[in-house]
């Protein structure tokens, strides 16, 4: 600048350009440096992390995968930060964390540090989850990755995953997970995380699939973490120390309370309820229901419709990405999610059916096919999306949606929903006829589905209450950890439950029973039955809620929070 003001007071105007000239034709120090470096054929740092990645790439029946040095690992957190920055991930985002393990004696503890992330597993669960294929394994590498723009964020994924690894993107709408930085493996390149670590604990190796598949079987993988035999992860954990056996995670004994999913507990709750009214009216009728019941089967149809409908557009509100729900068929042949959609896309079809047949018929213009078949085609489709919606949550294979609680939770949903529903209704339809009497369809009709009500909620609370005995495990069992937070952090709305289950599932019932209600007028039988349904349905709501903020999932070790 001083040569410029020199240039400006005594060359005049023709010098001041030409030292303009000149000063544009000069480098900063950042030009220099890449112009300097521009010619190198491999990347600058590579001399520091050439050792800890394979000189040639996989051959047939190998993988890449991370290779840990338990003896190196500081929990310094370099990785997670490497990580995050250099795969641009929001604020709250990471792929790769650092846990702690705890155990010994007084006299010699331990502590050990854990870095993990994907661990790219031979059969990975997210892939196999998925409901629109938004995941691929490289055949070549090995690599498990998320395809973004295929993906409609529905977290079956995170479900599935016994590693805590996929993460939900509000901003984005998906999910997002560790690819290995394959963009740098792919020119030679080392992942963020392994050329972040001052200690060099994390490099990548090569792996043999079958020796892989060998360790599973004896639960070789790392001490505190999930078992391997399920997806079959080949992250290598190596230390030359002898780790003591009661290493446990250092949050092993912190539970807290997971995601609620309110979109999936309606349309759980709700998709079941249709199906419970469907399957119940079906029932009665193989039963040889007689007139009255069969004059009534118009509003039953209309009100299980739209309940059905209710539950399956609630659906949508869980999809992060709901313009593109239609891929969801995608995954059929490997997700329960898409079988599904599936099976309730076809109860949704055979209810306008009947709906649309029961009405019609009235009019004198009935569908070609009847209406018993269109109802058990109804009652068929919808049980089995119930099925469906089960094995859903038993695939994830977490000990508080086993296949037979869970089972018989969601088909009870069913019918303590169904029952009073039926009830109701007939009781409106009574109510909107001339030739149909409401006493004596209380009598006749309403009061031994509430009857059956007391019964089912009955049954159902007791299948609810199974995992507390589990409070007597000697072991801090995943299981144990669920009913520590029904007895604590999720206390108020276990209560909740209980409550609403007994007073509309067997209060209101009972109450309905006494015949010194048998004057009573109409309006006020009604209103009663309402009262009950609605109690049962909040009730049910509550025990959803629960099933998912209950449910305490498996993953690697965490750190101790303060």
């Amino acid at each position: 600048m001083s040569n410029l003001l020199v240039l400006e007071t005594t060359a005049g105007p023709t010098g001041l350009i030409e030292a303009y000239l000149i000063e544009q034709q000069s480098l900063s120090a950042v030009d220099r440096f890449s112009q300097r470096h521009a010619g190198e054929s491999v990347p600058l740092q590579s001399r520091y992390y050439r050792d800890l990645m394979p000189l040639s790439p996989p051959k047939p029946g190998q993988q890449y995968a991370f290779e840990v040095d338990l003896d190196s690992c500081s929990g310094c957190k370099a990785c997670v930060t490497a990580c995050h920055e250099l795969n641009g991930l929001d604020e709250d985002e990471t792929w790769r964390s650092v846990g702690l393990l705890l155990g010994g004696t007084t006299e010699l503890p331990i502590l050990q540090h854990v870095t993990s992330a994907c661990h790219h597993c031979l059969e990975p669960a997210c892939l196999l989850g998925c409901p629109v294929n938004a995941y691929a394994k490289d055949p070549l590498t090995g690599i498990v990755k998320h395809l973004d723009d295929q993906c409609i964020g529905c977290q079956y994924c995170i479900l599935k995953c016994p590693y805590d690894v996929p993460k939900y993107n509000k901003t984005l709408g998906i999910v997002r997970k560790c690819d290995m930085c394959s963009d740098r493996l792919a020119v030679g390149e080392a992942p963020a995380c392994v050329q972040a670590c001052p200690t060099t604990a994390i490099r990548i190796t090569l792996v043999d699939q079958w020796t892989v598949v060998e360790e599973s079987e004896t639960n070789q993988f790392l001490p505190g973490a999930p078992e391997p035999d399920y997806t079959l992860p080949t992250t290598v954990y190596k230390t030359s120390r002898p780790l003591p056996r009661n290493l446990l995670p250092a949050d092993h004994y912190r539970v807290t309370p997971g995601h609620g999913h309110p979109a999936l507990v309606w349309m759980l709750v709700l998709t079941q309820m249709a199906v419970g009214t469907i399957a119940i009216d079906w029932s009665l009728e193989l039963l040889g229901a007689d007139s009255t019941w069969v004059r009534l089967r118009p509003i039953r149809a209309i009100a299980a419709l739209l309940v059905g409908l209710l539950g399956l557009g609630a659906a949508v509100g869980h999809l992060g990405r709901p313009l593109y729900a239609f891929r969801a068929f995608i995954g059929l042949r490997t997700s329960w999610l898409s079988r599904e959609i599936l099976a309730f896309g076809l109860f949704a079809f055979a209810a306008t059916l009947y709906a649309a047949q029961v009405w019609l018929k009235r009019l004198n213009l009935p569908l070609p096919i009847s209406s018993s078949h269109l109802l058990a085609a109804t009652a068929v489709t919808g049980l089995l999306g119930v099925f469906c919606s089960v094995m859903i949550y038993v695939d994830t294979r977490r000990p508080f949606w086993n296949f037979s609680t869970t089972g018989l939770k969601f088909f009870l949903t069913g019918l303590v929903l169904g029952l009073p529903t039926l009830a109701l209704v007939s009781l409106v339809g009574a109510g909107t006829s001339d030739s149909i009497s409401v006493p004596e369809v209380f009598r006749r009709i309403a009061l031994p589905l509430l009857k059956t009500l007391v019964v089912a909620m009955s049954a159902k609370l007791a299948v609810e209450s199974y995992v507390f005995t589990h409070l007597r495990d000697k072991k801090y069992t995943l299981l144990k950890r669920s009913a520590v937070l029904l007895i604590g952090d999720l206390r108020p709305i276990a209560l909740g439950r209980l409550a609403l289950g007994l007073l509309g599932g067997v209060g209101f019932p009972l109450i309905l029973a006494n015949r010194a209600l048998a004057h009573v007028s109409p309006l006020a039988i009604g209103g009663l039955v309402a009262l009950s349904l609605l109690a049962t349905l909040a009730g049910e709501l509550f025990e959803r809620h629960l099933f998912f903020t209950a449910s305490v999932a498996p993953k690697m070790p965490g750190a101790i929070e303060s």
